[in-house]
């Protein structure tokens, strides 16, 4: 699909787009058939009792609770060092020019 809102749309947050876009309103039109055709087709399925158990114990816990890698927020504060360190250089140069 070219639609430059289609992830949006796919999240659920852009629902007024596709009240104005053709190719999107098709695409959530398709999207709400087949969830009514498999709504329908496995109405009286359901999954075994023990199932989660199972599956968060083959999981294990540190898959469960991953944390956040915190290398993102360290090369933010690298980045926000570096534009305040070119900014304390910069400026007084220009302070000159200003008065």
């Amino acid at each position: 699909m070219a639609c430059p809102d289609f992830e949006d749309l796919l999240n659920g947050k852009n629902g007024y787009h596709a009240l104005n876009c053709k190719d999107c309103r098709a695409l959530l039109a398709a999207f709400a058939e087949i969830d009514s055709v498999f709504e329908t087709a496995f109405a009286g399925i359901s999954a075994p009792a023990g199932m989660v158990a199972a599956v968060r114990g083959h999981l294990g816990p540190a898959d469960l609770e991953r944390r956040p890698s915190p290398v993102p927020e360290f090369l933010d504060l690298i980045g926000w060092a570096a534009v305040l360190a070119v900014a304390a250089i910069l400026l007084p140069r220009f302070a000159l020019f200003l008065q």
